[in-house]
């Protein structure tokens, strides 16, 4: 069987299907890029009234798939309860997508099949009362930047996007003035860590000792993700000092 290789010179309307622009090709193309479903931009969740989540207009990436909402979306969720709202494909597993609908999830245990989560929402007595899209997946890729600290005792840097990952240091001089530090590991399609005790600690070399210390304390420093960004913390927020950053999503 000949070898097919996709895209060539002569793609689009040309002969074999390693060269025609089928669902397949496409969506196996896109897939090189991401293999998680995840928001790209917009679709921002809000209290529509009565029972309608209004999901603004936006992008997200599903199963190899690019998703756009040109224009706002109406969901209406169900009354007294908590519930997960996701947007899912219908046939993308066969590379036949066909439909799309807003499915409900009681939890996070159990994710419907080739879907993006998109907020969770708690109703009661015929309204919405909360609207908490922190928990889903966003962005894709990684982005690279500076931050300098200031004079509290910790600093969020907002990126409009959760991360996954952040790594941040601040280096002067490696014999004297090195902090380094690594965030916990948000995947997604989960509750946001909040206790510092999962926090992931920094070494640094203070003073010229030549030591190695990992943080005992939410006062020696480190970095945990938040919902649009990471909060710098401790001596990885020190008055006046630039960090350097590199954030995964």
């Amino acid at each position: 069987m000949a070898i097919e290789v996709f895209p060539t010179a002569q793609d689009i309307g040309g002969d074999g299907t390693g060269r025609t622009a089928t669902e397949e090709n496409m969506v196996q193309t896109l897939a090189r890029f991401s293999t998680q479903n995840t928001i790209l931009s917009g679709m921002t969740p809000a209290d529509g009234g009565g029972l309608s989540l209004t999901v603004a207009a936006g992008r997200c990436y599903i199963a190899g798939y690019l998703i756009r909402l040109p224009d706002f979306e109406s969901v209406t969720v169900t009354d007294d309860d908590t519930k997960y709202v996701w947007l899912q494909l219908t046939g993308a597993d066969s590379y036949a997508v066909s439909a799309t609908a807003w499915v409900e999830t009681d939890d996070l245990t159990s994710p419907p099949a080739d879907a993006a989560l998109v907020t969770k929402v708690i109703t009661s007595s015929g309204g919405i009362v909360e609207v908490d899209d922190s928990a889903r997946r966003e962005g894709a890729g990684h982005r690279a930047g500076i931050y300098t600290g200031d004079s509290s005792s910790n600093q969020d840097i907002d990126l409009g996007l959760t991360p996954s990952y952040v790594q941040a240091r601040h280096f002067d001089d490696v014999t004297n003035s090195f902090r380094w530090s690594q965030s916990n590991i948000f995947p997604g399609d989960r509750e946001l860590e909040t206790s510092i005790i999962k926090m992931a600690a920094q070494y640094f070399n203070p003073g010229g000792q030549n030591k190695i210390a990992w943080a005992d304390g939410v006062n020696e420093g480190g970095l945990l993700i938040i919902k649009d960004g990471f909060r710098a913390i401790g001596d990885l927020n020190e008055n006046t000092k630039e960090y350097s950053y590199i954030a995964w999503f």
